[in-house]
């Protein structure tokens, strides 16, 4: 894979995405700097001011936009290729750093807010499992649902056949995506095998005797098998849905708030008819393949490198975990460990939390079950003197969105001194399209700076997860975990296991 791959790698990810944000966050910390506008232009109040101006219809239009503009014209789906998004990775910590450098740790795995804030806390490389790519579509109608997965079953099929070390699930919800997906389809390629890119990479990067730490949300969702052949067979998925606003469950039920939804977005649909599951898989965005664990063990176990495992079943469980991580460091460094700088989603910057000394907590989404394990945690931890909420924009009045009022209450009621949300536009909101452009100035102001700490270590970790409680002696003591497909709020237990 030469330079040729990495610029086709570069063209194929889509920049608004999580585990892209992800990787471009954490390559740009370890070279010493922040992550603005999700990577994709500069912080900017002017600009930020500018986005916003135009009505809210123009506002919603201009998601829709962005969405078509990120996505592959479809005569370039034969091109799709693991290899090169895989290059892509890779050259980003390549061209940061100088050939010589070795870490201690690395680690891969299932997006979560560990991605960003656990590898900038032991200032560590971040390779992801899964990474989207997303097609021009501007006919299937977003809440006819099995059409949409007719409609694009072969192109899923075809990404399988041609990348035979991912599964491919072509995602649809109709609720949360609807702006990006207005005139895209999105296809995540969820890594079963480590591939050679990403073993070069460890085996020039990780220092002898290091650490393979793997991220592993064990999240699933209900799919419908789209394969066509044996080759492709339990690779190529149809997943309606994902984790959001609204439970699993109630994509396929139905319920008055959806009826009032897609009443409000013009749709002739008061519900869905979703085709007919064939069984659960790792939910496609957030859920960890354990094929990739396996095969990362022998690698270790081959090259003499270390293990670890952060294992959460939603990818926010972690959060509660990761603060008092942060916590603890600051405390032991005799920094202040009171300002809490609540990050949603890809509006988040590992550097200028770091370099403010403010501890973070990461919200997936700004969802009322994000509201909920944030309430939580502030229930049951030290009380903090601020709580800065900093909120994601994605363009529509979703069901379960919570307005920025109800986080601005949260955060007051539960800050000694002061509680705000921070980096939004609130007359703009949900649909701020400044919010890119506004976010890391927002933060960069949330308290002084201060010269970054040498990194954590994995026994600091390790430590630190006897203490906390959450420390496994082996993988064979991990918790079972239950899937919450009805909204109840169900918390499993997180686990960091050697």
């Amino acid at each position: 894979m030469g330079h040729h791959a990495q610029k086709t790698g570069a063209h194929q990810v889509t920049d608004f995405e999580s585990s892209i944000n992800a990787v471009r966050a954490v390559s740009g910390f370890l070279t010493g700097g922040g992550h603005p506008a999700m990577g994709t232009g500069p912080s900017s109040e002017t600009l930020a001011k500018l986005a916003t101006l135009p009505p809210r219809r123009v506002r919603e239009k201009a998601f829709e936009l962005a969405g078509r503009s990120e996505a592959l014209p479809q005569r370039h789906i034969p091109e799709i290729d693991v290899d090169a998004i895989d290059a892509w990775v890779i050259g980003e910590y390549d061209d940061a750093i100088s050939a010589e450098t070795t870490y201690p740790a690395v680690v891969v795995g299932a997006v979560s807010g560990a991605a960003f804030f656990l590898s900038a806390a032991l200032g560590v490389p971040y390779l992801p499992q899964t990474t989207l790519v997303s097609v021009r579509d501007g006919e299937t109608h977003p809440d006819e649902i099995t059409s949409a997965m007719e409609a694009w079953a072969p192109a899923a099929e075809q990404i399988a056949r041609n990348n035979p070390r991912v599964s491919v699930y072509h995602m649809h919800d109709p609720a949360q995506d609807r702006p990006m997906m207005a005139q895209s389809a999105f296809f995540r390629l969820k890594r079963r095998e480590l591939g050679e890119i990403y073993a070069d990479f460890l085996r020039r990067r990780l220092a002898p005797g290091g650490v393979i730490i793997t991220l592993e949300n064990t999240r699933t969702w209900r799919v419908t098998d789209t394969s066509q052949s044996a080759e492709t067979a339990q690779r190529s998925w149809f997943q309606f849905g994902c984790l959001g606003g609204l439970p699993e469950e109630e994509y396929t039920t139905g319920s008055e708030r959806v009826a009032a939804f897609l009443e409000d977005q013009g749709s002739e649909h008061r519900s869905w008819q979703a085709p007919d599951p064939t069984g659960r898989v790792p939910d496609g965005e957030w859920g960890w393949d354990p094929a990739l664990g396996a095969e990362i063990d022998a690698f270790a176990t081959e090259h003499g490198y270390a293990r670890r495992r952060l294992h959460q079943n939603e990818p926010q469980d972690a959060s509660a975990f990761l603060a008092e991580l942060y916590r603890d460091w600051y405390r032991r460094l005799g920094w202040q460990d009171n300002r809490l700088l609540a990050q949603t989603y890809t509006h988040l910057d590992p550097w200028w939390t770091l370099a403010t000394g403010s501890v973070p907590f990461w919200n997936r989404f700004h969802m009322e079950p994000s509201f909920r394990v944030l309430q939580e945690y502030l229930e049951n931890s030290a009380p903090y003197r601020e709580i800065l909420i900093s909120l994601f924009s994605h363009g529509l009045v979703s069901p379960g969105l919570v307005e920025p009022q109800r986080w601005r209450q949260l955060a007051r009621a539960h800050a000694q001194e002061r509680g705000e949300v921070i980096g939004i536009d609130e007359q703009a909101y949900p649909a701020d399209t400044g919010g890119a452009f506004r976010y890391q100035e927002a933060m960069k102001t949330a308290g002084e700076h201060r010269e970054l700490p040498e990194p954590l270590s994995v026994q600091d970790v390790d430590a630190f997860a006897e203490r906390y409680g959450v420390a496994a002696g082996s993988a064979d003591s991990l918790p079972e975990h239950t899937d919450d497909v009805e909204g109840h709020g169900l918390r499993n237990p997180i686990r960091w296991a050697r």
